[in-house]
């Protein structure tokens, strides 16, 4: 196991704030309430992908990194581009990171 049980706690915390986030904004965007700047915030845009579209994509990846985290798959935490390990550290603050900063 890669993670002691007390980080690996702290990770399933971030990554439950953070869906709980997403799912707000998400909820306000819905509303119709111009939630720009947040959603502007999360970083890469793509081309003609609306503001839901965009949270929705966020929210499937913070779900997709729970799921990996809770099944004890050593997917967790290594890059999706070239299959390094990601600093335990950089997991605990943003527990989403799929890439490494090469990808």
């Amino acid at each position: 196991m890669r993670f002691q049980p007390e980080i690996k706690a702290r990770i399933r915390r971030g990554l439950t704030r953070k869906g709980l986030e997403l799912a707000t904004l998400l909820s306000d965007v819905l509303a119709g309430k111009d939630r720009t700047r947040a959603v502007r915030a999360l970083g890469e845009d793509r081309p003609g992908e609306r503001p839901d579209e965009k949270l929705r994509r966020y929210l499937a990846l913070v779900e997709s990194r729970r799921q990996l985290l809770d099944a004890g798959s050593a997917e967790y935490g290594c890059c999706d581009g070239c299959g390094a390990e990601l600093p335990t550290m950089a997991l605990v603050e943003m527990p989403w990171a799929d890439r490494c900063p090469g990808h």
